[in-house]
């Protein structure tokens, strides 16, 4: 087998839990339960149950491709893994033993080589929308159902990664909403950036000033190092003066200009101007956490976020450079984008924390009236391979496909994966 050992392992435990194996262990070995996969660290499966010579064992079980594996992964060392009762393997070429000296049978487990080829041959497509045939030419009704789990599991990620940054705001819903916020916002390379300005200027801080717009972009353009541009103008300076003050004020030590990608991207999305929407979004009053949650529709949605950015933005992309006159405020593509990857991640994150399955529903709900997200080149090639998304619900999940599964070559957990693998 060509693969790396961590694909092979991989490989095994599907072989296992689907039980598409054709022999396992010796004479004396007989299995009861194959347990379920363990999808944290550590031991590869729970909870298997077992026979040997006479005996009967249960606990969690250890994957390699070589029994001397254990060795090489220093298993012998660590007491994780002392509860481990078996040790299930392709090549049994060596005796293991747990930190104690106690020695961990080995189950050579044996399966058509045509599997292993198939499963070498999907590695090596897996970028290459291989399953794209498979998934158009299914029943809708398959499916659409592996779509559906597939957009779920990206919203459950989307929810880890939400609780993590409510957390670092200790549990302050409206923190956790303005740093999620602005990552949105900076979606591609300036999203870390729009972060650590996030962090930069705290919620706290952007609600001492929310009776001033011109306060609001003095203080997150200062601290976004944005201000020192040139050419500059009147306005540009009056901000810069207003920094001075409010970086006392609030003990700010503003950004690197050069922490941003000022170079990429169309005028109108350019970090200057987007800022400069962010702080009319922020000091209108409809940026609020609760206004969020209650969003039923897409529609809702975007009256949250219609705020337009100040009168100068009006003639202008940058500053010191006049331009046509035209109102500026996110456009359809960036709301559609906020919709997605902002309110209904936290709607459902706010359900799931609550208990409450009618939001998780509602969340549902929203993404399957927002538009696909065609203009993303992964969803564009999955279209061209069959498989159109009618939704952002079916974007989504194909994205989770093709970022969670295709690129990191994880075919052996992927359910599309495994009907390919399984299939004769």
């Amino acid at each position: 087998m060509a693969s790396s050992a961590g694909k092979i392992e991989e490989l095994i435990r599907l072989v296992w839990c689907r039980q598409l194996y054709t022999g396992v262990g010796g004479p004396t070995f007989g299995v009861i339960g194959h347990g379920r996969a363990n999808p944290d660290e550590g031991m590869e499966l729970l909870d298997v149950r077992f026979e040997l010579d006479g005996t009967v064992y249960r606990g969690p079980a250890a994957i390699h491709e070589y029994a001397s594996d254990w060795y090489k992964h220093a298993h012998h060392e660590d007491p994780g893994y002392d509860h481990c009762v078996l040790n299930l393997v392709v090549h049994d070429d060596a005796v293991i033993c747990r930190a104690d000296g106690s020695v961990i049978p080995n189950a050579a487990i044996v399966f058509p080589r045509e599997l292993a080829e198939r499963y070498e041959r999907l590695l090596g497509e897996s970028g290459s929308y291989r399953c794209g045939a498979l998934l158009a030419g299914m029943p809708e009704v398959k499916r659409y159902n592996l779509l559906t789990e597939l957009t779920c599991e990206r919203l459950e990620r989307k929810y880890d990664e939400f609780l993590q940054r409510y957390r670092q705001a200790d549990n302050n819903w409206n923190e956790a909403f303005y740093v999620s916020l602005f990552r949105a916002v900076g979606a591609g390379s300036n999203r870390e950036s729009y972060e650590r300005l996030a962090r930069t200027v705290s919620f706290t801080q952007i609600c001492r000033v929310r009776e001033s717009v011109a306060s609001a972009e003095a203080l997150l353009l200062g601290a976004a190092g944005l201000l020192e541009a040139e050419p500059s103008d009147d306005y540009s300076d009056k901000l810069r003066y207003e920094f001075k003050h409010l970086s006392r004020r609030f003990g700010i030590v503003p950004m690197h200009r050069n922490a941003w990608n000022l170079r990429s991207g169309r005028p109108d999305q350019k970090p200057v101007l987007r800022i400069a929407e962010l702080a009319a979004l922020l000091v209108s009053g409809e940026f609020f956490f609760s206004r969020l949650v209650n969003c039923k529709t897409q529609r809702d949605i975007r009256q949250v976020f219609s705020a337009s950015a100040s009168e100068y933005w009006t003639t202008h992309y940058c500053f010191g450079q006049p331009s046509g006159r035209s109102v500026k405020r996110f456009g359809d593509m960036m709301l559609d984008n906020l919709g997605i990857n902002l309110v209904v991640p936290m709607i459902f994150a706010y359900g799931k924390i609550t208990g409450n399955e009618e939001l998780k529903e509602r969340a549902i709900g929203i993404l399957e009236e927002i538009r696909a997200e065609n203009h993303i080149r992964i969803v564009r090639e999955w279209k061209t391979h069959g498989v159109a998304a009618d939704n952002a619900f079916f974007s989504q999940g194909l994205l989770e496909l093709t970022r969670e599964y295709c690129e990191k070559k994880r075919c052996a957990y992927c359910n599309i994966g495994r009907i390919v693998l399984c299939s004769q």
